[in-house]
């Protein structure tokens, strides 16, 4: 096949050929142009106008061009001079051609007085008044360079056309992934070979190993783990069993302690598979789930259970800070909580505080107050606590220390995974990440860590979430250090590393070591006493502290909760830090691989029960249906049938009804439209399998394919 007779081919070359013929006459419209563009230019970027262009007054100077445009005389003043403005259609002066900037005097770049000069534009000579160029301070450059550098970010990857907005009006510039971002806001886990290829200067909106606590089964191993190290410290959660491995544990609890329990998907979300029980019998051995004692006493407001939702940000883990927003979320239940019991275990709406279940309840109250609702403000709960006596600061106080611990439950997971995944990353902080914590309080007003999202919701459906989410994402983008890193000064230092490992080059190559973790490190000299470990500024050190200077003054509606504004809790979480000496995350130990040999044993031996039990049961049904009569089967059998005519349908919202009408009616009109009736009634006909009911069902059907008509394609 000749490529050069075919349609593409012949389509390329139009496209090439419209591409330069476009080309072509941009070159010849800045041709026209360029003589005046680069006399006013030439002329302007002398120094700085003291007014702008449309303010100054341009006065003609008349005379012999030979005369008037030599750099070293003034015109003489016994010349006629006559001044008139040369302006088109919208009164701007109007230039033709040019020539150059002359200078009247010397210019002085330290003096403050104005300096004068000429423009020669097409025999014509104008007079312009400026001021010298000043140079500016290091500092005022750096505050320039950091407030003019406009930062690009990537939200393709999201869903929430709020973020977009947000970083628009903040100055942020949006591009595609293939760009080259500042910031790349995702929804979900990013993968590996997109943080092995991040630059220097890019930040991502995700930690690698951040699941470790945002999924319900990860969470619940490493708090049982730090539970185990600090038996008196880590009470922050209700008792979590991991459903197999845990069965045989979650077994002998429930026989010697008479509770509820509650049951979740191990990596669900939503609300979705969530149910409760008080008999865990009723489990299979091999079913993965995370099973958690029911908090049966929870703080009530007006009667409903609720949750708090707050948002923490993560800007660093190795030193790990966290900011937690002072602003968030209390989700409601829809129908007023009584204490769980067979009777009420499966009304969600009264156990359950996520907003996907509850929103589709006709009890659900959309409510613009701030006390009522069934979303409402941490600000109105905080009104509420003072109303009613609470200590407001000491409980917050105990939410920070929840979130700190669950933090680091997972601190080593995070830091390995960050070094091993941006080992050059010393200017800025590769990821910054926004974590929803789900917290729910007792009546004693003890706070319960119940799971942590990773990409919380950022929906604004109703105003108290454009209220919270909109000043909360505007913070996020001002608090996080992207400003500090300068794009184009780092691309050349990556430049010039790869072209000299490449060249082999034996001059001085810029070392990149990782982030220092502290300010500096001590080690002790000759003589026993402490010493820096180099009396020259570390670079590293140095970033590190300007990030932290920038967050210190970004803050916004953030408040600081780790390093801990108290001096005196910094040696109390000091020991959390220290649990990767103790034992590995991921180490077998005797007694976890004990619990495992006697949960499976456990299992083996419920199985064969159950299969005992199975058999015995189809046993028995045999020898009844051998033994029963005709008649005791056709007793049984209405017994069923009244059954079934008494049984009453549960309750059906609003919501779901107008849902079920509106699926029956598209169901009709796709039965309308696709004319399935007409061709099932036609080939019925052809094959004579017509009953009389169908006949006399649709009787004009029936009269017509009786007179031959096709009524398949009819109207």
């Amino acid at each position: 096949m000749n490529l050069k007779n075919s349609k593409f081919y012949k389509r390329i070359q139009e496209l090439r050929n419209f591409s330069k013929e476009k080309i072509r006459k941009d070159r010849e419209q800045r041709g026209l142009r360029s003589p005046v563009i680069r006399g006013v230019e030439m002329a302007l970027s002398e120094s700085k106008c003291v007014a702008p262009v449309i303010e100054l007054e341009w006065s003609q100077l008349a005379g012999p061009l030979q005369e008037v445009c030599s750099p070293r005389r003034r015109p003489s003043p016994s010349k006629p001079k006559q001044s008139k403005k040369k302006s088109n259609a919208s009164g701007e002066p109007r230039l033709r051609g040019g020539q150059g900037f002359h200078p009247v005097k010397t210019i002085d770049l330290n003096s403050d007085a104005p300096v004068e000069g000429y423009i020669d534009l097409n025999n014509l000579r104008f007079r312009v008044a400026c001021t010298p160029r000043k140079e500016t301070s290091p500092l005022r450059d750096e505050a320039l360079r950091v407030s003019d550098s406009k930062s690009a970010i990537c939200v393709s990857n999201s869903r929430y056309a709020m973020i977009g907005r947000i970083s628009k009006s903040l100055g942020y510039k949006l591009v595609k992934e293939s760009k080259l971002w500042n910031i790349l806001w995702s929804d979900s886990f990013p993968g590996v070979e997109l943080f092995k290829n991040m630059k220097r200067f890019q930040q991502i909106n995700h930690f690698p190993g951040m699941i470790e606590i945002c999924r319900k089964d990860l969470l619940s191993r490493n708090l049982n783990r730090m539970l185990k190290l600090y038996p008196h410290d880590y009470k922050i959660f209700p008792k979590t069993w991991m459903l197999p491995a845990d069965y045989g544990d979650a077994m002998h609890y429930a026989q010697n302690h008479k509770r509820t329990f509650i049951l979740k998907p191990d990596s669900g979300a939503q609300g979705r598979g969530i149910w409760l029980t008080n008999d865990l019998k009723t489990l299979g051995p091999n079913e993965r789930l995370i099973c958690q004692t029911y908090i049966h006493r929870p703080l009530l407001i007006d009667g409903y259970k609720f949750d708090l939702r707050v948002y923490t940000l993560i800007t660093s883990v190795d030193p790990l800070r966290l900011y937690v927003y002072n602003e968030g979320l209390a989700r409601f239940a829809t129908n007023k909580y009584v204490e769980p019991t067979p009777g009420n275990a499966h009304d969600l709406y009264m156990h359950l505080t996520n907003y996907s279940v509850n929103k589709r309840n006709s009890q659900y109250d959309l409510c613009d107050n701030d006390d009522c609702g069934s979303k409402r403000k941490l600000s109105a709960i905080n009104n509420w606590m003072t109303r009613h006596n609470y200590d407001v600061s000491e409980f917050w106080s105990n939410v920070d220390d929840v979130i700190i611990k669950t933090v680091l439950s997972a601190w080593p997971v995070l830091k390995h995974n960050y070094h091993a995944c941006f080992p050059g990353h010393d200017t800025i902080q590769a990821c910054f990440e926004i974590l929803g914590f789900d917290i729910l309080v007792d009546w004693k007003l003890k706070p319960y860590i119940l799971e942590v999202n990773h990409s919380p919701s950022f929906h604004t459906n109703e105003q108290v979430d454009r209220e919270v989410k909109r000043p909360l994402i505007r913070d996020t983008l001002t608090l996080v250090s992207t400003v500090l890193a300068d794009k184009r000064q780092i691309m050349r230092e990556d430049r010039k590393r790869v072209k000299q490992r490449l060249l082999k080059s034996k001059g001085d190559i810029v070392q990149r070591s990782r982030v220092v973790p502290a300010a500096s490190k001590v080690l002790p000299n000759k003589e026993g006493s402490p010493t820096n470990k180099e009396q020259s500024p570390d670079p590293e050190v140095g970033s590190l502290a300007q990030q932290i200077a920038w967050e210190e003054s970004h803050m916004g509606n953030f408040r600081r909760i780790m390093p801990p504004p108290d001096a005196s809790r910094i040696n109390y979480y000091g020991k959390f830090f220290g649990q990767t000496n103790l034992v590995s995350i991921f180490q077998e130990t005797a007694a976890s691989k004990k619990r495992e040999d006697l949960a499976r044993k456990m299992r083996l031996q419920i199985e064969e029960k159950k299969a005992k039990q199975e058999q015995m049961l189809n046993a028995r049904s045999k020898r009844k249906r051998l033994i029963q009569p005709r008649l005791a089967r056709e007793k049984h059998r209405l017994t069923l049938f009244r059954l079934k005519e008494n049984w009453s349908p549960g309750y059906v919202s609003e919501a779901e009804e107008r849902l079920r009408n509106t699926w029956q009616q598209m169901r009709t009109e796709a039965i309308k439209n696709q004319k399935i009736t007409e061709s099932i009634y036609s080939l019925l006909f052809q094959n004579g399998h017509l009953s009389n009911t169908d006949i006399t069902t649709f009787p004009n059907l029936y009269h017509y394919l009786q007179c031959g008509f096709d009524i398949t394609g009819a109207t």
